[in-house]
């Protein structure tokens, strides 16, 4: 007669939880290791540069058959013709990026082992947010001050314009600020909707379709609505001057996209704490 043994096994459970560090040492791992994300951010630099190189020598090449009202917009507002083109087309580059970053792992399956390794998952979606931020904000910095010294050379001949320019200090951090929080706001639609070409869409519609939408509602409504949007606030901080019947100042449109930004950010949140993965 044989005796049978039956051992239990132990169990181990993790005595260590991850703290907000290690969170940020995980997403950045995750950020680099990504194709996608270095598809996007060159994509960003190429475009971000070429753009507003491009726009700039041609508004320089054109401009002895401009108005008189062209002319003067131009001297009073360079700043806004060397950063504006480059940032509302990047920012499309962006904007995939961010979704991306959370979508994926959403559909792949890859979210289940990161809540395993960290159950605790708004700090999850804080770090990315954080890492999003941070590395878009320092690259957009790069590419602002490589379009104001280029584009201060190429403008030389028709306008000055210097760091002790009214506003140009503003926009050039503007940029990097508008850039970052475009990021996270992709972020927080990715983490809300959960499918990539889904939240792909609604992003990058928000910034080319809805606003030109709303501006056709009639009166100063629609403007009011179109200006409000998340890309239209945002490139005010770049503006040197306002053109007459906008409806928000420079520190009023940052303001909209930062409260774009908190608010969906808040949504995601809610929804990755109770929603299944």
């Amino acid at each position: 007669m044989s005796t049978v043994m039956i051992t239990h096994a132990n169990r181990v459970r993790p005595t260590h939880q991850p703290g907000f560090t290690d969170l940020l040492r995980s997403e950045w791992t995750k950020f680099k290791t990504l194709r996608s994300t270095w598809w996007s951010l060159g994509t960003m630099i190429a475009v971000s540069l070429g753009v507003s190189i491009a726009a700039t020598s041609a508004f320089t090449a054109t401009y002895d058959n401009l108005g008189a009202a062209d002319k003067t917009r131009f001297q009073n507002d360079t700043i806004g013709l060397l950063l504006q083109p480059g940032s509302q087309f990047g920012q499309l580059a962006i904007a995939v990026l961010g979704v991306l970053l959370i979508a994926s792992e959403f559909s792949t399956g890859m979210i289940r082992s990161t809540v395993l390794a960290a159950p605790r998952r708004t700090p999850v979606l804080a770090a990315k947010a954080v890492v999003l931020g941070a590395v878009v904000f320092v690259l957009a910095e790069a590419i602002a001050w490589a379009n104001f010294f280029i584009g201060s050379a190429i403008v030389r001949k028709h306008a000055t314009v210097t760091l002790s320019t009214p506003g140009t200090l503003r926009a050039i951090l503007g940029f990097g600020l508008v850039m970052s929080l475009t990021a996270i706001i992709a972020l927080a639609i990715g983490a809300l909707m959960r499918h990539t070409a889904g939240a792909i869409s609604v992003a990058l519609g928000t910034s080319l379709v809805v606003p030109g939408l709303l501006g056709l509602i009639p009166g100063s409504v629609g403007q009011h609505l179109s200006q409000a949007m998340p890309e239209s606030a945002g490139q005010l901080i770049m503006d040197r001057t306002l053109d007459p019947g906008t409806p928000y100042g420079q520190w009023g449109g940052l303001a909209i996209i930062v409260a774009w930004t908190v608010g969906l950010m808040a949504l995601a949140f809610i929804s990755i704490k109770r929603r299944d993965v």
